[in-house]
């Protein structure tokens, strides 16, 4: 694996490998809602999602965990990365 490449070190990751990254690249993913949206959207897009759509008109799953953030801004960002890792364990099956 090239070091230089972006996602090496994901790619290395047991969880992932190579195949996972493959389908992680294929994916056709929505971001809905507007709560933590653009944090989520940008998770994956870094993750290597190559086709995203940002739909604000879409409801966005629940944040299980809001409750334990006082702050919105940080309550955004939390909400936007949990959303973004269930759905990259939902493309790796894990």
């Amino acid at each position: 694996m090239d070091e230089a490449h972006p996602l090496s070190r994901q790619i290395r990751l047991a969880e992932v490998g190579l195949h996972g990254q493959a389908r992680i690249a294929s994916a056709s993913l929505e971001v809905g809602g507007r709560d933590g949206s653009l944090a989520e959207f940008i998770y994956l897009h870094r993750a290597g999602v190559e086709r995203l759509a940002l739909r604000p008109d879409r409801p966005a799953a629940p944040f299980a965990h809001a409750d334990l953030f006082r702050h919105d801004p940080a309550r955004r960002l939390a909400a936007g990365a949990w959303r973004a890792t269930r759905q990259i364990r939902s493309l790796l099956a894990l």
